[in-house]
């Protein structure tokens, strides 16, 4: 009974072990540290950015974060700001995905938008030009990647002689 016991534990922990390393390689990327950084470069380059996270809320969208020193940041939005509307776009029914087509589209013809915002149960007019990603932004996103997916701890390129 005793050495029934083991093996099932054995076969458990073996389990466990193989799940574990399924879930980590899930996350892997297949590409060389070369060809991502290089394909994160090309499409992030001229890319305009808002720098805000957003959350769902019943109803509509609220600000979860700004990031420093982003468009968003110099605006003045907060986290906890309840978007109301978008350049003229309710967000009352909106998504994450329908704010991000709104902005898509708005980066297209120009970079201004004007938000209507909540915030501590008064409207409040937000204008805000979008930006396009630094050089510094793009190494520190190539460096989250080569850090999540790569895991390479030291994310800057190998440099050329």
């Amino acid at each position: 009974m005793r050495s029934r016991f083991i093996q099932l534990a054995v076969v458990v922990a073996a389990c466990a072990a193989v799940a574990a390393l399924a879930a980590d390689d899930t996350k892997k990327c297949t590409a060389t540290k070369e060809e991502c950084a290089r394909q994160i470069r090309q499409i992030m380059a001229g890319r305009l950015y808002l720098g805000v996270e957003l959350e769902n809320t019943a109803p509509g969208l609220a600000v979860k974060a700004v990031v420093a020193d982003s468009p968003a940041e110099h605006a003045d939005l907060r986290a906890g700001d309840r978007v109301v509307a978008v350049n003229n776009h309710r967000m009352a029914e909106a998504s994450i995905a329908d704010f991000k087509q709104l902005l898509a589209d708005v980066g297209k013809t120009h970079r201004h938008l004007w938000m209507i915002v909540q915030r501590r149960g008064a409207l409040k007019r937000i204008d805000v030009m979008m930006e396009p990603y630094s050089k510094a932004q793009i190494e520190r996103i190539v460096a989250q990647h080569f850090a999540e997916a790569h895991a390479i701890a030291s994310a800057t390129p190998d440099s050329q002689p």
